[in-house]
């Protein structure tokens, strides 16, 4: 995979993570999914999506094209009928003719790129969808850290506010300082800052990445091979963030790590 998906990846591994310390989640009955299938519903939900929006991009260039065809003919009326005794006012309706031609160009050419935009994606997505059957998943990991589940992957109400948001990731509540480990053999692809989770370590597991995170220092440089359970550094404080992306699509997908997990030493 590319350099820059492991960029994307370090970049939205937090999002949807953060909130106010004091204010845990109410976080209703979790129903265990099987990986695949989650993956599954990711991309046909994608899908589904991206086919209203073009549509919608659809409707609206072809609604721009028949405004320009209007404006087209408004702008050949106008010139056709320069008169000699109002030169000042026929310059004026030309330059405005013009102008809306030119604005219309504009909005055109950007529906145009955005549509191109979405039909790429479209397809990256059909190729998404096709990898889900075959791509290589884990039956088990090691947990990242010796603790509890302070908070689950997936969709939560915030006590506050009451919005729906989703988590990409398990919060482990550790020890202070307590070490994170490798949850299976594979290799480091990154090392460094994740926003919104501190410092924290990518690795490659072949058909899918790992994201530990939460992390106060880091004892692995990028590239070095790692076995289940070796050391990966500690963490920044009393959690430890990790999160599964399978290798299905330009970043990747996350799956729900808990029903993988098996207790560490």
């Amino acid at each position: 995979m590319r350099a820059t998906s492991l960029v994307v990846i370090a970049l939205a591994a937090g999002i949807g993570d953060a909130k106010p310390a004091k204010h845990e989640p109410h976080e209703p009955p979790r129903a265990v999914v099987e990986p695949r299938v989650a993956l599954a519903a990711q991309v046909g939900a994608e899908q589904a999506t991206l086919t209203t929006t073009i549509d919608t991009v659809q409707h609206k260039l072809a609604a721009a094209d028949a405004t320009r065809a209007r404006r087209v003919l408004a702008a050949i009326r106008i010139a056709d009928a320069r008169t000699p005794d109002d030169p000042v006012g026929y310059a004026r309706r030309l330059a405005a003719a013009r102008f809306l031609l030119a604005r219309d160009a504009n909005e055109r050419g950007l529906l145009a790129d955005e549509l191109s935009a979405l039909h790429q994606a479209d397809r990256e997505v059909a190729a998404a969808a096709a990898a889900v059957p075959t791509v290589a998943l884990p039956d088990q990991l090691l947990a990242p850290a010796t603790g509890t589940i302070a908070r689950h992957f997936g969709e939560y109400q915030h006590e506050r506010s009451k919005a729906m948001l989703s988590r990409r990731g398990l919060d482990f509540e550790v020890e202070e300082h307590a070490p994170a480990v490798a949850p299976a053999d594979g290799i480091v692809r990154y090392a460094g800052p994740i926003r919104g989770l501190d410092r924290g370590v990518i690795l490659d597991h072949g058909g899918y990445f790992t994201v530990i995170a939460k992390l106060g220092d880091i004892t692995l440089p990028v590239g070095a091979h790692v076995a289940k359970g070796d050391r990966l550094g500690r963490a920044a404080r009393h959690r430890v963030y990790f999160e599964v992306r399978a290798k299905v699509g330009p970043g990747g997908l996350t799956i729900d790590p808990e029903p993988l997990l098996f207790p560490t030493r």
